[in-house]
């Protein structure tokens, strides 16, 4: 650019702002309304609408812009709550050390304890968190948080009670309020109301429902609570399955979720099996495996109570309910499994893609007394691989020893082929049930590779040792001859081999 040039346009800048300064000169009035409105925008903005952005990361700094803002009076007594909590905390923690000493403390003479008064730092903390909430309540009278800062710091318990109700008749998402609501009435065995805030903390704070459900187990193991829990159990809620899922692990007394179960039996909506069965497998998991088949009987519909047998649907003749003692199917990968009508009945057909796959794993408790048995059944279909298909008959507990199982099944067959395999149940602890299931033997990832498809029906079984009847064994004390079991009797490949 030339010097011409830039001195022109140091000459037109110059005219520019002469004129502009013309202009005010021309209005000064405008002008100076004009930045006394800046400046009045200026201070609303930074004294109304920055210490609400400011409370929450420095309370401090937005008391100073505007020492009566509701948000930022909040945010500093939450503050001083916190630590408030880590005090007592800390004194309890003290406590709990003190009482961890050496052995030879033990022996002094004891000496007279004096009452220790609240110290002045938690004193101090208290009169602020008060001071704060209350000017807070002066300019938001519906501030619940106030209030429910004023319950935690109440000198009460009924006062506390009466500004917790303030709290949560203003906000019911304050989980703070509700929960110390809860405890208060469940202490005060007011179990109605317990109820109502369990609901709304689960409605609102779905995450806390591991505590509210502590809770509500408490009330299905007292009487008078369970009057209260059963109707609203009976009208099927949202968190009715999660509730009877973590019921068995909360439970003190054994017989608290059949209680439950067997007065809900004969409502609109009585229990589903996904409901039903967390309690049937805590049951045999701690070896109480014929109460859970007792518990189980009592749920099964009238028509499949006159039906039922050792083995349940050994004809594949229904769709699994997933429950312990009915066919529990969890699905595969590459892999999948489904109970299909066959020419005469059902059978349970599973179809092997094509590559490395993970078998659906299928299995079902039993309930056999100890003895010898056998089980027989018809397959046909095709199995590629390295490894087969085995039948097994387990102990259900313990280290689940394998008392018995089938040769693998592999290779090919158009045509129905038998297979079986025979089993001795122990009189044993660990034995007293027993888990019968089909899995693909593969020892390595390398030999999951594998294809085909294949129809298992018609599954028997039998007895080998029968019991003598009482006069029998008062007249022959003599055991019973044995009879065939898997480790005696081979089990022959019925799969015709793949060439």
């Amino acid at each position: 650019m030339s010097k011409s040039s830039s001195e022109a346009a140091r000459a037109r800048a110059l005219r520019i702002a002469i004129g502009k300064f013309s202009l005010i000169k021309a209005h000064p009035g405008r002008f100076t309304f004009l930045c006394a409105l800046g400046v009045f925008l200026i201070l609303l903005i930074a004294t109304k609408s920055l210490p609400y952005a400011l409370a929450p990361y420095d309370p401090d700094l937005a008391l100073r812009l505007n020492s009566s803002n509701p948000a930022a009076l909040i945010a500093k007594a939450e503050r001083l709550r916190v630590q408030l909590w880590n005090l007592n905390q800390g004194s309890r923690a003290t406590s709990g050390d003190a009482d961890v000493s050496l052995d030879t403390i033990s022996s002094l003479p004891p000496a007279q304890q004096a009452e220790i008064p609240e110290s002045l730092e938690r004193s101090r903390l208290r009169d602020g968190i008060r001071s704060l909430a209350l000017r807070a309540l002066e300019r938001d009278p519906l501030n619940a948080t106030a209030f429910r800062l004023l319950g935690e710091i109440a000198d009460t318990p009924d006062r506390a009670r009466v500004l917790m109700r303030e709290a949560v008749r203003r906000s019911q998402r304050d989980a703070v309020a509700q929960f110390w609501l809860l405890n208060d009435s469940f202490l005060r065995n007011d179990f109605k109301s317990a109820l109502g805030h369990a609901e709304i903390l689960l409605q609102s704070h779905p995450k806390l429902s591991v505590y509210v459900f502590s809770y509500l187990t408490l009330l299905a193991e007292d009487p008078e609570g369970r009057r209260f829990l059963l109707p609203r159990l009976a009208r099927a809620p949202a968190w009715r399955p999660h509730f009877f899922e973590v019921l068995p692990r909360n439970m003190q007394k054994a017989d608290t979720p059949a209680t439950l179960m067997l007065a809900l039996k004969g409502t609109a909506n009585p229990l589903t099996a996904s409901e039903v069965a967390p309690y049937l497998d805590a049951l045999i998991a701690k070896n109480l495996i014929d109460v859970a088949y007792n518990a189980w009987l009592q749920f099964l519909p009238p028509t499949e109570l006159e039906t039922v047998s050792q083995i349940t649907h050994p004809n594949f003749e229904r769709e699994p309910s997933g429950l312990a003692f009915d066919w529990r199917v969890h699905p595969g990968v590459n892999a999948s499994v489904e109970f299909v009508p066959i020419e005469r009945g059902h059978a349970m057909y599973f179809h092997l893609g094509e590559g490395r796959i993970q078998f659906p794993d299928v299995k079902q408790f039993v309930l056999f007394s100890a003895g010898s048995y056998r089980i027989e059944g018809k397959l046909k279909g095709r199995i590629t691989g390295k490894r087969g298909l085995r039948w097994q008959m387990r102990c259900a507990h313990g280290t689940q020893r394998v008392i018995g199982e089938t040769e693998q099944l592999v290779g090919r067959s158009e045509q129905w082929r038998n297979f079986g395999f025979s089993f001795d149940v122990p009189h044993t602890d660990e034995c007293k049930g027993q888990m019968l299931r089909l899995y693909h033997d593969a020892r390595s990832p390398s030999e999951e590779f594998v294809s085909g498809e294949v129809r298992f029906a018609e599954l028997r079984l039998t007895r080998l040792d029968v019991p003598p009847s009482p006069a029998e064994a008062t007249e022959n004390t003599a055991p019973p001859g044995p009879g065939a079991s898997a480790s005696t009797v081979g089990w022959t490949s019925i799969i015709t081999p793949m060439r």
